[in-house]
């Protein structure tokens, strides 16, 4: 059937090709974020992540560069016993990926507590295991968490993590680990008085950070320890003197803090991410994530120097390659009301692009590229819209809206690009799509349809090789229950949907709706699979074009299976069909097996159909 809603590509005789040129400096922030976490392993940065808004997942990206977190890709969740996964951290310790977190445990009475997740290959995008609870505690039992991380100092790996609303010990304490999974030690207070605790090695070394006062005000700031080892031994407090504050809020950057660290490609600098508030309003917890470049004293303690100000151009780091190819939007094809424009500040080359408010208004480019394949396309943006309620201290929205406009790729309409509030129009950050790109010129176009929100303004694009594949699956919407209808086609990462008594887009209607989901699966383990779905209402699925469940029926909420044998690494077909009635409208798709934990199938499993 063909997907409606496209356009026909124009002649490429006819079309206007913006010249290219490498991206080589940004500025900050980079994109929508918090409690960022960055590790550089074999030539690649991966950022670890949770979300969303109230967090049970974690997320793993991969990027060649450190201005651009790259695809995020989930690799575990577990939503029905873990809640408020807060400040997931990636470490490779002793040959093997480990996660991080803390987070509100169903098996512990809800009480906030520590994990460790251990990598299911030695690709940490391949997802994670649960290896449990820590014990992070002491003689009176285990104790609650915040913010652990883990740190190997002089061969020994040691655990660092905030206590919470404890009455026995006040602010960040530690213990060895017997293993990158086993604490049995009991914890000491090591004096710092702040959440978020992150180590720096450096020269034999060991400096622990911390964010410090109030996460949702003006003086969140980073602060600092470090371990005089003449003074005692590592678990004693007395052993640890203060640094003093080493990043602060400024007239334009309110409250950096709750930083990670790395180097630049080429080893030769020292790199700091951290995140700031996206709002001046105390009390209001939107951040964004931000990276500068720091150095060491002559007595190898940290300079931070000043939170970099969103009106700062940054050089890229050192060996950096960048975000790739950078299309300066000014320089695009334009139609509908779309226009160059150059009153806001802070914009690349010389302009940008305004006018999307207006349905109709186009920005299209081509980009040029070697070989077919998949391509991250980076778009540099401002949405400054202000809504009463949103930006303010304590705020009525939360999170803000977001404006939106639709991606089209050689005429093809690919989906809704989604665009997070920006600070004011002066402040640009990051969105970035990974497409399918064909060998040769390729156009890649943003327009405001029916169903977009439009408010935005585009300043440039860059684009390089993916250093990911496309996950998730190609789902197909329909405003009739029986899949007739259809209004538009889309990559969805997994089937876990909740929308209420709501819908998937604007351009369906609340009830009697469907969907078919199509792409492949590939198994990480030989075995025979479950397969689970939840359904408010009917659900089908098929995979290697064997019916493995049917109940199209209307019942609601009701958790039916089928088995099929797969095998490892083999790249199978699967459709999914999925009808809504009426009320409420949800519907997911887990699997297990003897080796694979129930879970919603994640996108790091799933590709999309070519369309």
């Amino acid at each position: 059937m063909k997907p409606l809603h496209t356009l026909l590509p124009l002649s490429l005789a006819m079309t206007f090709i913006a010249s290219a040129k490498p991206q080589s400096a940004f500025h900050n922030p980079l994109y929508q974020g918090e409690d960022p976490w960055v590790i550089r392993h074999e030539n690649s940065y991966y950022m670890c992540s949770s979300g969303p808004s109230e967090p049970t997942a974690v997320y793993v990206s991969k990027s060649p560069t450190l201005t651009e977190r790259g695809e995020k890709v989930k690799v575990w969740e577990d939503g029905d016993n873990y809640r408020r996964v807060f400040a997931p951290e990636l470490h490779f310790i002793q040959g093997k990926w480990y996660i991080y977190f803390c987070a509100d445990v169903r098996s512990e009475g809800w009480k906030h507590m520590a994990v460790v997740l251990q990598a299911n290959t030695d690709n940490p995008l391949d997802g994670f295991t649960n290896r449990g609870v820590l014990f992070t505690g002491d003689e009176h039992g285990n104790a609650q968490a915040n913010d652990i991380t883990v740190v190997t100092y002089k061969d020994q790996l040691y655990a660092f993590w905030g206590s919470l609303a404890d009455k026995i010990v006040e602010g960040a304490v530690m213990a060895p680990m017997d293993s990158p999974t086993r604490i049995t030690a009991h914890r000491k207070e090591i004096g710092l008085h702040a959440e978020g605790p992150r180590a720096i090695l450096r020269n034999g070394k060991l400096i622990m950070t911390g964010a410090e006062g109030g996460f949702a005000s003006k003086d969140y700031r980073l602060s600092a320890l470090i371990y005089s080892p003449d003074a005692g031994p590592i678990d004693d407090k007395k052993s640890w003197k203060p640094l003093g504050t080493l990043l602060k809020t400024t007239d334009d950057v309110w409250g950096p803090s709750r930083a990670s660290f790395t180097t630049s490609p080429d080893g030769k600098e020292n790199w700091v991410m951290y995140h700031s508030k996206i709002f001046n309003a105390d009390d209001n917890g939107m951040r964004a994530i931000n990276i500068k470049k720091f150095t060491f004293k002559e007595d190898d303690t940290p300079d931070f120097g000043t939170a970099a100000s969103p009106t700062s151009l940054l050089e890229n780091p050192s060996g950096d390659p960048g975000m790739g190819e950078l299309y300066e939007a000014e320089d695009w094809q334009l139609s509908g009301d779309a226009a160059k424009a150059s009153t806001n500040k802070n914009f690349t080359g010389t302009g940008y692009v305004d006018g999307f408010s207006k349905k109709g208004a186009k920005a299209t480019f081509t980009a040029d590229v070697p070989a077919a394949g998949v391509y991250r396309v980076i778009l540099r943006y401002a949405n400054g819209v202000k809504v009463e309620g949103e930006q303010q201290s304590f705020p009525k929205i939360y999170p803000p809206a977001q404006s939106t406009l639709s991606l089209y790729v050689n005429g093809a309409k690919i989906k809704r690009t989604q665009f997070h509030r920006t600070t004011n129009w002066d402040v640009w950050m990051f969105q970035g799509e990974n497409l399918q790109l064909k060998a040769g010129k390729n156009e890649i176009a943003w327009q405001n349809d029916e169903g977009d929100v439009g408010q935005v303004t585009l300043d440039s694009a860059a684009v390089a090789k993916s250093s990911t594949p496309i996950h998730g699956l190609t789902g197909s919407y329909y405003n009739n229950r029986d899949l007739t209808d259809q209004k538009l086609t889309r990559l969805d990462p997994e089937i876990s949907f909740n929308w209420g008594n709501g819908s998937p887009d604007p351009l369906i209607e609340n009830d009697t709706f469907s969907v078919r989901w199509e792409g492949f699966i590939t198994p990480l383990y030989s075995e025979t699979y479950t397969f689970h779905s939840k359904s408010d209402n009917g659900r089908r699925l098929w995979i290697d074009k064997q019916p493995v469940i049917d109940k199209w029926l209307d019942d609601y909420d009701q958790t039916y299976t089928g088995t099929i044998k797969l095998e490892a690494g083999k790249k199978y077909p699967i459709t999914f069909e999925y009808y809504e009635d009426g009320g409420g409208a949800n519907t997911r798709l887990e699997w297990s097996s003897e080796s694979q934990p129930r879970e919603v199938i994640p996108s790091g499993r799933l590709e999309p159909a070519a369309k």
